[in-house]
């Protein structure tokens, strides 16, 4: 099954699990866990660094207002960024993250401005 669009069956040599139709589009999807802390959420790791989640999503982020999707397949504290090219299309969440989306955007947020190389 396709990571992006969770519909259409992945291709077989594609290393991002995406279907025809996202890979032709540009569309990727990262992934994040998040470890609770007393003020919220920090980002804990993911599939990009915080200087690419700057690059590649800062601005996204930062402007982001929408309501994040939850989504079943993601376990306990996972998030995802679905990105199409340097554009944030969304933000899905686990279920057990509904009741704190804006603490979950909030980290998002936060990571995208360190100064780190790494997690």
């Amino acid at each position: 099954m396709c990571r992006v669009c969770l519909k259409r069956p992945e291709m077989a040599d594609e290393p991002h699990g995406r279907c025809e139709a996202c890979a032709r589009a540009g569309r990727r999807v990262y992934q994040f866990r998040l470890r609770p802390t007393a003020s919220g959420f920090q980002v804990g790791a993911g599939e990009l660094s915080p200087r690419a989640l700057r690059a590649q999503a800062g601005e996204g982020l930062a402007g982001y207002d929408a309501k994040p999707a939850v989504k079943p397949h993601l376990v306990a504290t996972q998030c995802e960024l679905v990105m199409a090219g340097k554009r944030l299309e969304s933000i899905r969440i686990s279920p057990g993250l509904t009741s704190q989306t804006g603490a979950v955007v909030e980290a998002l947020r936060f990571a995208s401005q360190r100064t780190e190389a790494a997690w």
